[in-house]
């Protein structure tokens, strides 16, 4: 018996046996099945072209992350799928085992670092640099194929500081490196008590992470802040711009995009938005398993702010869009319900494409499961299910103005 306890404390001292939520935290949900894969889905061709010319060459991949935390980008990275393999193959991941040559990730923060080093220290091809990347001696050592800056690195900078640095990366980087830079968006529901049509001025914001906290605890504590940047598409197009100057190079801006509509971390404290609902906190339970939702909380009421009519213009379509989904499938639902059945709800042709595929497959979803026996098919299913269908319609209708969380740029270097 002294046997089997001590090997249940050693199991209980390794962290394993702990109870694991997607409700809250850095890595919720959102994070893991929302923000990283959008990211992911992005960045996905060019990475698959990136890795299949790579391997034409025989040669391995280089990634530098820079400001990379605990390693989160590795992991991201390495999890981008093929969008070629089919449904029948099992081997999907785009950076193949033992294509990956040489990671190297730079972070200011030496407990950052002493994390991505616990987790990652055994790999011989990676290594961790507690250091500031706006001063990397980059000619000093060898070519790069990636060049990764996400979840708001860069919004530590000012825009020419920014410049400066792409415009470094690139003439570092070879013919076809990919850089990925990520900001946080100027026009976020979250802090719309900071939105400012000053392009003129860089805005900058006191960012607060008080939202690793329960409500009750944010309300008593001190909490320190972080000064970054906001930024809308037109200064980031003005950045690269700029980079493309200082380098002499050639940087092609593949895709910019908006991540994390109405779901940014910042959407459930209200600490700059007074108008704002708990979406993430919901959005986090329709992927949670054997947790059903309140539906009628995804419901979004967007208040507008005079003096932006083109970012309202957006949100107005966004929110009418994501509202006509969650509607819809409330009624699909209620029309299943059995002695309670409701008619079922119409398609309207008048709506957006990307949501009437939306609602289309939601109603195939529902139809083909309203009576299966496979345990909580509306809890473990149907609504992970709308999870991914709102994640669909962010990334079909977002317009990469600054409108999101993040605001992500997808650059490829020409020589």
């Amino acid at each position: 018996m002294k046997y089997e306890r001590s090997a249940y404390d050693e199991a209980v001292r390794s962290g394993q046996y702990e109870k694991v939520t997607g409700l809250s935290g850095k890595y919720d949900n959102v994070r893991r099945l929302w923000e990283d894969e959008v990211l992911r889905l992005f960045l996905q061709p060019y990475l698959q072209r990136m890795v299949d010319r790579k391997k034409q060459m025989g040669e391995g991949l280089r990634i530098l992350d820079l400001g990379c935390g605990s390693g989160d980008g590795y992991e991201m990275l390495m999890d981008v799928k093929r969008g070629d393999s089919g449904l029948s193959s099992h081997a999907n991941i785009a950076i193949e085992p033992g294509l990956l040559e040489f990671y190297k990730g730079v972070e200011l923060n030496p407990g950052l670092i002493a994390q991505a080093e616990a987790i990652y220290g055994h790999h011989r091809n990676m290594a961790f640099v507690e250091a500031n990347f706006n001063e990397l001696d980059l000619e000093a050592e060898e070519l790069y194929d990636l060049y990764l800056a996400s979840y708001g690195a860069v919004s530590h900078n000012g825009h020419e500081q920014n410049a400066r640095l792409l415009a470094k990366l690139a003439q570092n980087g070879r013919d076809g490196s990919l850089i990925i830079a990520d900001w946080l968006g100027r026009y976020s529901y979250e802090w719309q008590t900071l939105w400012s049509n000053n392009l003129g001025e860089e805005q900058w914001m006191d960012y607060v992470i008080s939202y690793i906290y329960p409500e009750d605890q944010r309300k008593h504590r001190e909490l320190s802040s972080l000064t970054l940047a906001l930024l809308s598409r037109q200064e980031v197009l003005n950045i690269i711009q700029s980079a493309r100057r200082q380098s002499g190079v050639n940087i092609r801006l593949r895709r910019l995009f908006d991540r994390s509509v109405l779901v940014g971390r910042h959407i459930d404290t209200r600490d700059y938005n007074p108008h704002a609902q708990p979406l993430r906190q919901r959005v986090n339970s329709l992927f949670e398993h054997n947790m059903r939702t309140d539906l009628e909380g995804l419901l979004v009421n967007y208040v507008p702010k005079d003096g932006f009519p083109a970012v309202n213009e957006f949100y107005a379509m966004f929110h009418s869009s994501w509202n006509a989904l969650v509607g819809y499938v409330i009624a699909l639902l209620r029309h299943y319900d059995g002695a309670k059945a409701s008619p079922r709800p119409e398609i309207e042709r008048h709506h957006p494409r990307p949501l009437r595929m939306a609602m289309a497959g939601m109603r195939r979803l529902i139809a083909a499961l309203h009576r299966s026996e496979m345990g909580d098919v509306r809890a473990d299913i149907i609504e992970p299910g709308l999870g991914y269908a709102l994640r669909e319609l962010e990334m079909s209708l977002q317009k990469g103005m600054g409108c999101g969380h993040g605001l992500v740029a997808i650059l490829e270097v020409e020589k």
